[in-house]
């Protein structure tokens, strides 16, 4: 079991890194609740860390306000939340007495290292699994077992500690972003598995409101309950007894159960005799059975060809721009149109209109494959853009959907003709070995973020609507990016060149777009 000396408070000791202005520094749980009207931002370096940390922190703050109080599913239910939600908002900070009142009740729960119950961790792991599995593998982007290195020189032959405050951070990468297939070893009622199903939001993009204060985008950031399931009354993942890991897993209710409780991993850390640093940890499988399908409220889904809703897979080569249509336009409710935005967006709809103009909308993604493949992370930004919402502004959300689909039509095509330039003037054997070529690759490296500067300066000045045809000059200007002095000196080439210039300059059709 756990060392009973080792302790880390998470309400109490410090781990949460915040901005307030320039400064950044790491608080508790306590204290990020009580001063949340003071502080600007979440500050956390790991995305994929980020978009776990904010679920938890929007469950805490549900709990805190009262705004999980269970309604039945008459729509005026939801009308009586967003005008709870909105009233809390209204008060402008988190009241000091129920903030208090939250943690000094749920105090044991927050102890990382507690020998019975650590704060999101399966104790008995340390006598179901006969090795650990190595700090290595827990932390993500270290190399473990037999992998090359790549971000550092760290061996499982000589592993290092890591800080208590980090390791809580790759401890949320781990339960919601874990990788399938072979794991640790966990024997359970003599039954003994060694591989795991991945993580409920592996491979996603997660969108979050941001205000004015971490005030404002904890409390809008909470789901509505129409984001709930059926179910018994809701939990957070670390306030459920321990369950039979071979038994059902438990429902996803609104909203702890849906936000913090569906993890398919199972985790315990190792700290030293402080509590300082983590200096080993299991990681293995949490669950034989299937989940409950849930949809996640921060994710864009969209609907395969045979009807079934998947959420948008991440890719560190797609912008947020691209995405923004997809956050801006609604679908009906229960409607099977693609794609769907993620639902917290329904309720910031609904937010007062001076502080809903405010608000901008953080993307944090991770670029995994299905499997253990972990390619990269990345954070994005937009500006406030959400007074074009569909429900309130319906002509400029469409245009900008008309503006976004004219400039990935373009690049599409910029893509195809290059491609089959290339294939025109090379030798078979070229062919053979990159079909493609070099020219796609570095005409797109200069078209998207030109397109995407082009798009954000439109949106600004409210040009949506505006003739897309800058998209085809940005992309003749990529074309000139592309080729090299020896290129453009070449008369096979230059001919090739000029069809493919002759093929961006027709107009686009809706067919194209």
């Amino acid at each position: 079991m756990v060392d009973n000396r080792s302790t880390f408070h998470l309400s109490e000791q410090p781990w949460i890194p915040v901005r307030t202005g320039g400064t950044v520094r790491s608080i508790g749980l306590r204290e990020l609740f009580r001063k949340a009207h003071e502080i600007d931002d979440l500050a956390v370096p790991i995305p994929p860390a980020a978009a776990a940390l904010w679920r938890v922190l929007y469950a805490i703050t549900a709990q805190i306000t009262g705004l999980d109080r269970s309604l039945t599913s008459a729509d005026a239910d939801i009308d009586a939340w967003i005008t709870a939600r909105n009233a809390v908002l209204e008060l402008g900070e988190l009241p000091a007495e129920n903030v208090s009142a939250y943690f000094d009740e749920n105090h044991a729960s927050f102890d990382l290292f507690h020998p019975n119950r650590p704060w999101m961790q399966e104790p008995r792991l340390a006598e179901e699994c006969l090795v650990a599995s190595g700090v290595n593998k827990l932390v993500a982007g270290r190399p473990a077992g037999n992998n090359q290195v790549w971000f550092g020189h760290f061996s499982d032959v000589e592993p290092q500690p890591i800080p208590t405050g980090e390791a809580i951070l790759h401890l949320l990468v781990q339960l919601y972003y874990g990788p399938a297939g072979k794991c640790t070893a966990r024997r359970v009622a003599g039954r003994s598995e060694s591989n795991s199903t991945k993580g409920v939001l592996r491979s996603t993009t997660s969108f979050h409101p941001i205000g004015a204060n971490l005030f404002e985008s904890l409390v809008a950031g909470v789901p509505s309950p129409a984001s709930r399931q059926a179910g018994g009354p809701d939990r957070c993942g670390w306030q459920r007894p321990l369950a039979d890991p071979l038994g059902t897993p438990p429902e996803p209710t609104w909203p702890g159960g849906l936000l913090t409780g569906r993890s398919r991993h199972a985790v315990l850390l190792i700290p030293d005799a402080t509590g300082k640093q983590v200096v080993d940890a299991y990681l293995t499988w949490a669950w034989r059975a299937p989940s409950i399908e849930a949809r996640d409220p921060y994710l864009v889904y969209d609907t395969s060809r045979e009807g079934r809703a998947y959420p948008r897979p991440a890719s560190c080569d797609r912008a947020v721009w691209r995405d923004l249509d997809a956050l801006l336009l609604a679908s009906p409710a229960g409607s099977d149109a693609t794609p769907r935005r993620p639902s917290v967006i329904d309720g910031l709809a609904r937010l007062p209109v001076e502080m809903r103009d405010r608000f901008r909308l953080q993307a944090y993604g991770f670029d995994q494959d299905g499997q253990t493949r972990d390619r990269q992370w990345f954070s994005s930004s937009t500006p406030p853009v959400l007074h074009h919402l569909e429900e309130h502004d319906p002509i400029g959300a469409h245009h900008i959907s008309e503006l976004r689909r004219c400039a990935e039509a373009v690049g599409r095509r910029l893509q195809h003709c290059l491609g089959d330039a290339w294939r025109e003037v090379t030798s078979a054997a070229s062919r053979e070995k990159d079909r493609s070529g070099p020219w796609p690759v570095r005409a797109a490296q200069y078209y998207w973020p030109a397109a995407e500067r082009e798009f954000w300066s439109r949106v600004r000045t409210g040009e949506v609507d505006a003739d897309p045809i800058v998209f085809q000059q940005i992309a003749h200007r990529a074309v000139d990016m592309a080729l090299s002095p020896t290129d453009e000196a070449d008369l096979r080439i230059a001919r090739a060149v000029d069809l493919v210039r002759r093929r961006l300059s027709r107009r686009l059709t809706k067919e194209t777009r």
